[in-house]
């Protein structure tokens, strides 16, 4: 019989929002470091370029909520005997690479997207989940 989650016991919901604060942040301080950059040093086309940072932030941020999601519903299956749980997670992985792959593609093809910033931003908000989950630890020890 499964334990009832304690104080402490993984907590999926707490850790997404950490991370996603921390993502958050992190998209920001981006951003903000782009428009230092282009106001200090190459004014032309600050726009396309915060608008790449912001895209490429949401992007990152959008493969957060798809691995949430995904985690979610494999504990639910796994929570309830199926054998299913894998499953989700590997549709979570697959969906979140074609709509990572596509979104970059989109944004750099159809959007002409400036890529330096657009994959500056989404690196710098990804890495920063690997920090988020270090800093802040799901469990209590």
């Amino acid at each position: 019989m499964p334990e009832p989650p304690g104080p402490d016991r993984h907590d999926l919901t707490r850790a997404v929002k950490q991370v996603l604060l921390v993502q958050g942040i992190t998209a920001l301080a981006v951003l903000i470091a782009f428009l230092t950059h282009s106001v200090l040093g190459e004014p032309e086309n600050m726009a396309g370029r915060l608008a790449a940072v912001c895209f490429g932030s949401m992007l990152a941020l959008t493969g957060t909520l798809i691995s949430a999601r995904s985690a979610r519903s494999s504990s639910h299956a796994a929570a309830t005997g199926s054998n299913m749980a894998m499953v989700t997670i590997f549709s979570g992985l697959v969906l979140k690479l074609v709509i990572m792959g596509g979104g970059i593609a989109v944004g750099l093809v159809v959007l002409s997207i400036d890529a330096l910033p657009l994959l500056a931003a989404f690196a710098a908000v990804k890495i920063s989940s690997v920090f988020a989950v270090l800093a802040y630890p799901a469990t209590k020890d």
